[in-house]
């Protein structure tokens, strides 16, 4: 049986459907029945919820072992989708809880129930950078030195815990992808920048980030899975855009006003020093990082080809995407 942790998350739905359809069969974990609600709706809303009563679901927080651990009886084969995603300094403590203790968790009982495979969803922000070029391929190292986010610490560290499982006899795939795009599930980020842009999003970053649709990052995954590629890392990003541009695409789409006015690297850095001080204070939690303001001012240009030129794989062109879509 397939394990799918990570169910009610945007990834997770969308990949339990599609090995639905294919036959296998598939135990999904889940922390609140609100959260499974969700994904029922989901299936709902594409008609297949006779698909969905096939579901073995078995209730078990990554961080939670005991009951982790009997969520793997009779699994053979894991997608790790599960992940608490927030920019936030101060999500610190959850984010390396859920993101790098539960993933060592899920890598343990991988080799200890002798898996025949295990997918991670990772992110870009778990990649290494290259501060004089900006290109950013599977092969760019980590580089120490350069700031990152509490997340990317958090997915970087799950990653090496992954790798370990691999080291340990556990075959295994992580994909990387960048900002996913798809309806379906509320908070996702596609429908997180639609409710923005609905009510009069003015401001934009002056960056730019890679773009991958939900539907390819699942169709990767599964490939990669059913292939005979063995520990190794893809990058799945369709398009590199910038945040002007992508918010402008979002607000033609819906015939509203697009934002206008640049957050630049000055305005956002005196944001992080306000910030900073009221932290101190007990005024408000900090959520600013320098990293995060060169996350958002950087050009990069990250290199999705790979999959590509490894596996049959095609990247769906994100503008249709959105017409249809939104």
């Amino acid at each position: 049986m397939i394990l799918v942790t990570g169910a009610t998350g945007l990834v997770g739905a969308h990949l339990c459907l599609t090995l639905l359809k294919k036959n296998n069969r598939i135990v999904a974990l889940y922390r609140r029945e609100k959260k499974r609600e969700i994904t029922r709706t989901f299936f709902e809303s594409k008609n297949e919820l006779a698909l969905y009563d096939k579901i073995i679901w078995r209730k078990a927080d990554l961080t939670n072992l005991p009951n982790l651990t009997l969520a793997f009886n009779d699994i053979t084969t894991v997608y790790h989708c599960a992940a608490y995603i927030s920019m936030a300094h101060h999500k610190l403590n959850e984010l390396q809880q859920t993101n790098q203790l539960g993933t060592s968790y899920v890598a343990n009982l991988c080799i200890q129930n002798k898996i025949k495979k295990l997918a991670y969803v990772s992110s870009i922000a778990a990649l290494g950078h290259d501060t004089k070029t900006g290109l950013i391929d599977e092969n760019t190292p980590w580089n120490p030195t350069v700031e990152k986010t509490p997340y990317a610490y958090s997915k970087y560290g799950a990653e090496l815990e992954i790798w370990r499982a691999s080291q340990e006899g556990v075959p295994v795939v992580i994909v990387n992808p960048g900002v996913i795009l798809g309806k379906g599930m509320p908070r996702s980020p596609q429908e997180q920048l639609l409710s923005q842009i609905n009510r009069g999003l003015r401001f934009y970053p002056t960056g730019n980030t890679g773009y991958v649709v939900v539907e390819d990052v699942v169709m990767a995954m599964i490939k990669l899975m059913d292939s005979n590629i063995n520990n190794e890392r893809f990058i799945l990003v369709a398009e590199n855009i910038s945040y002007q541009k992508i918010t402008q695409l979002f607000a033609q789409i819906l015939q509203k006003k697009p934002p206008t006015i640049p957050l630049r690297k000055g305005l956002l850095q005196l944001i992080w020093v306000l910030e900073s001080i009221f932290s101190f204070l007990g005024l408000r939690k900090k959520i600013m990082t320098k990293a995060l303001i060169n996350s958002l001012c950087d050009t990069r240009k990250i290199k999705g080809s790979k999959i590509i030129d490894t596996i049959d794989f095609e990247y769906t062109k994100i503008r249709p995407y959105l017409n249809q879509q939104t």
